[in-house]
């Protein structure tokens, strides 16, 4: 029994240890099940997570209107959202982005300006879609080992980032992005712009939209209007609130077509527009650079007739802006071309449409170029640019734009209003104003910047004014003069389309003295280019008179159009480069000479040659200016006989006394281009008549223009007004937009102030370290046996000029007492700053002149009967000297 209880015992423990275990195991199970499903349900919660966000396409775009074309847009005009659709097959191949300013403030941004063109393509990283503009300056062949390292080393830049908006379309593949991103945005940088001049507007991204959306196979366009807001403008009377304004952009997209377009090599003997890019294909080359002329793809409809239409010509449309009257006038501007052209075999080559009233299509869509009016108040201003394929340079689009105020220039003086000037104003670093002059064209720091208008402006008010003046027009004639200088300047601008640059030496190449020839005038014109910047040509009292516009292609045009679009004859036995080479070797013809901005430097001293000037006329400028200034002088005599009259009011003078300052002001800019000038020719070893590249002027030509200088802006007697002129110069009294009348400083004419100007421009321009380091070079320069202009007499002569009192012991003048204070300024600046961009040697002879104008004003003060401002005058000069001589040697080794 006993046995049989223990075993009892035994069993049962077993049995309850099992079933311990069994439960424990159950339980384990239990909580093992718990875990996993735990664990499931976090995987679930993971697998949420991965799950896209973005809406299914299409119930993104529902009840979104569909614009289908190259880019396929979808628009809700209630919620002013707008999506953009990429294909698979969109990432990665190359389109383009032309970007226009369709309308700006009227003041600050013009419209119509072409901003920005570049390739691009569109790449995806994760949910993010970039716009990369493709770097093109930069290549090689593709079976060039160097294209995988330019592929590595050559960085491209985003234009525009914008994230996946939707999941791919369950077909297509194809996926969306918020198109806001991408286009509503100051992407002209207005606020960092008016930030710079004090006039900071921010942009208003809740009040900017999209205005317009096309879409087409081969292009996609895109209009959005921004708004910008200013908490603290300054007033503009463009605007009826100027806390406000709205612009409007044009983007327009498109594809690269594929066309049979050859480009066409540039040479730098004939000025045209460029593509270029660096070539790594082959190290080996003179140049590292490929140039290609840009130009559009013009081809002979039949190749085998001597004159034959182009397969496609070059349609101009007129935009219905245009006024009316003149129509005639941008039409004749436009077709003037196609003389040139049929000269190279195309008949037709260019084709003027009229925009209709109702067109349904943009003046901005890059399949029409345009010539459009626009309106910019207070503005003489016109431009022509192209836009060119940036792998071969093939133009494809162009637009011109004229402001509407262009044709105003009757009411236009060298400055509409004056405020007090002084040449203390000139920047001491460029010696050279840093505002520049109103009216007077700028120096371009742009290469392809076109500033024609402006000047023209000011020369039509001043041509219009002389030759009423000297009563040989009226005002029935105005419609005529009008009519000329818009052919004139439409000419001009679409030459620029057409890809051609200025060329500032054409004038040069006509004999002054055939600019009194109407009839040569007529064939000829009276410039080499209607590419130069031509003013309007007025012949003095006595002589004929010529065209008073360049309103014919001049022999430059047409050479400069034979090598940009002349065709390879089918069958012929030279290749295209031998041709090309046979017409940019007709270099030396003087009919042909050719200098470009880059020669020019608009009115800066980096511009060498003074026959590459702006608004001047004739083979010589001296005399040129000389009979500009003598008709300066003659229509302020003439200004109380022919502008007074009862009835009319005194403004009229002020008017046309400004007109004729502005004479002055372009002589004494362009004249001291003489001293340490240089002609500079673009001819190649061997060419038939080559010119070496430089030639010094002549010292008797150099002497000339000093001459001109010292008899005409600075002598005692250069500037005489009588004061009954003087007392008729009021400005305009009735209020304007822009609060003229309060903001003027000097009601009455600040005559010292504008001729202290005229002044400082010449000086400033003798002693500019550029041109006294080419005085002193030139001297190297001149042949054997040549008698040289140097530096020192240079000096010398100006001294002598501009202190001839010193001599004569005679009172000085305001007029001269405020040039020598210009001439002292200029010496004690060299004396005592010293600066390293001057030669040794002027340093030198600036000393030396403060030692010879010291002693002679000693010697003036000790013996001379001068009146109270002389003698001050002298003394304050004799102080000055002093100083600056003291101060030369400090701290000097």
């Amino acid at each position: 029994m006993r046995h049989s209880f223990l075993l009892w015992i035994l069993l049962t423990c077993f049995l309850l240890g099992t079933a311990g275990v069994q439960a424990a195991e159950k339980k384990n199970q239990e909580d093992a099940k718990k875990d996993t499903t735990k664990t499931e349900t976090k995987v679930e919660k993971k697998k949420e997570k991965k799950k896209p966000k973005e809406p299914k396409f299409e119930e993104l775009i529902e009840d979104y209107e569909k614009i289908e074309g190259l880019f396929t847009l979808y628009r809700n005009e209630k919620e002013g959202k707008v999506y953009l659709e990429i294909r698979q097959d969109q990432f990665g191949p190359v389109y383009l982005c032309n970007i226009t300013r369709q309308s700006g403030d009227a003041y600050l941004f013009d419209s119509g300006a072409q901003l920005w063109e570049f390739p691009f393509f569109i790449k995806q990283i994760g949910k993010r879609i970039q716009f990369i503009r493709k770097n093109v300056a930069f290549r090689a062949s593709q079976d060039a080992a160097l294209h995988r390292a330019l592929e590595k080393d050559i960085s491209n830049s985003i234009w525009g980032s914008v994230k996946v908006a939707s999941q791919p379309h369950p077909e297509r593949g194809s996926i969306l992005v918020d198109a806001g991103g991408l286009f509503i945005k100051d992407l002209a940088g207005v606020g960092q712009i008016t930030g710079r001049i004090k006039m900071s507007y921010s942009f208003d991204k809740e009040n900017s939209y999209f205005s317009r959306l096309k879409s087409f196979p081969m292009n996609t366009e895109v209009e959005v209007t921004l708004h910008f807001k200013s908490s603290k403008p300054q007033p503009l009377f463009t605007l009826p609130d100027s806390r406000s304004m709205f612009h409007r952009y044009h983007y327009s997209l498109s594809a690269l077509p594929e066309t049979d377009y050859q480009p066409r090599l540039a040479d730098d003997r004939v000025g045209h527009f460029l593509t270029m890019y660096q070539d790594y294909s082959s190290v080996l080359e003179d140049s590292p650079y490929k140039r290609y002329i840009t130009r559009w793809n013009l081809q002979k409809a039949e190749p085998k007739f001597k004159l034959s239409k182009p397969k496609k010509p070059i349609v101009f449309w007129l935009e219905n802006t245009i006024p009316v009257e003149y129509r005639d006038a941008v039409r004749e501007g436009i077709l003037l071309w196609n003389k040139a052209f049929e000269r190279i075999g195309f008949k037709d080559a260019i084709v003027v449409k009229q925009m209709p009233d109702d067109a349904d299509w943009d003046p901005a869509d890059v399949r029409y170029n345009t010539i459009r009016w626009i309106v910019q108040p207070g503005g003489g201003y016109a431009v022509g640019p192209s836009r060119a394929n940036p792998f071969t340079g093939q133009i494809y689009d162009a637009d011109v734009r004229v402001s509407a105020d262009f044709v105003r220039f009757y009411y236009r003086e060298f400055g509409e209003f004056i405020t007090p000037l002084s040449w203390k104003n000139f920047s001491t670093d460029k010696l050279w104003p840093e505002s520049g002059w109103n009216g007077l064209p700028q120096a371009q720091t742009l290469p392809y910047q076109c500033s024609y208008a402006n000047g023209l402006t000011r020369e039509m008010g001043f041509g219009w004014s002389m030759l009423m003046a000297k009563g040989m027009v009226n005002n029935d004639d105005l419609e005529k003069f009008i009519h000329d200088g818009i052919v004139a300047l439409i000419v001009h601008e679409v030459g620029h389309t057409l890809g051609l640059r200025h060329n500032f030496k054409a004038s040069s190449t006509i004999p002054l003295d055939k600019l009194s020839d109407a009839e040569f005038t007529r064939e000829e014109g009276i410039s080499g280019s209607v590419m130069d910047y031509n003013p309007v040509n007025l012949m003095p009292k006595g002589k004929g008179q010529g065209g008073y516009f360049q309103t014919t292609l001049g022999a430059y045009d047409y050479w400069a159009i034979e090598y940009a679009y002349k065709p390879l004859e089918s069958g012929s036995k030279e290749s295209e480069a031998q041709m090309l080479e046979k017409i940019a070797e007709k270099v030396a013809d003087p009919r042909l000479q050719y200098g470009t901005d880059e020669d020019a430097f608009g009115f800066s001293t980096r511009g060498l040659d003074p026959l590459c000037n702006l608004f001047d006329l004739g083979n010589d400028p001296l005399s040129y200016f000389e009979m500009r200034t003598d008709m300066a002088q003659e229509l302020w005599k003439e200004i109380p006989k022919k502008f007074e009259k009862k009835g009319q009011r005194y403004q009229k003078f002020r008017l046309v006394f400004g007109q004729a300052i502005g004479e002055y002001a372009i002589a004494a800019a362009t004249v001291p281009k003489f001293v340490g000038g240089i002609y500079m020719y673009r001819d190649h070893i061997g060419d038939p008549h080559g010119r070496v590249p430089f030639r010094v002027v002549s010292a008797e030509k150099q002497r000339q223009a000093l001459k001109f200088l010292n008899e005409r802006i600075f002598a005692p007697d250069a500037f005489s007004f009588s004061p009954d002129l003087l007392n008729k110069l009021v400005p305009e009294r009735f209020w304007d937009f822009q609060g003229t009348v309060f903001r003027m400083l000097r009601i009455d004419y600040p005559i010292h102030g504008i001729v202290q100007l005229i002044q400082a421009s010449a000086m400033f321009r003798l002693y500019d370290p550029l041109v006294l380091q080419r005085v002193q070079d030139n001297e190297l320069r001149f042949k054997k046996g040549e008698t040289p202009f140097t530096m020192s007499e240079l000096f010398q002569e100006v001294r002598q000029t501009v202190w001839q009192e010193l001599e004569t012991g005679s009172n000085i003048n305001s007029f001269r007492r405020e040039l020598q204070r210009i001439h002292l300024y200029v010496l004690n600046r060299l004396v005592v700053n010293s600066p390293s961009i001057y030669p040794h040697d002027a340093i030198a002879l600036a000393r030396a002149d403060l030692t010879e104008i010291m002693n002679g004003i000693e010697k003036v003060l000790a013996s001379g009967d001068l009146d109270r401002y002389t003698r001050a005058h002298l003394l304050e000069s004799k102080a000055k000297i002093e100083a600056g001589l003291k101060l030369q040697f400090q701290g000097s080794y």
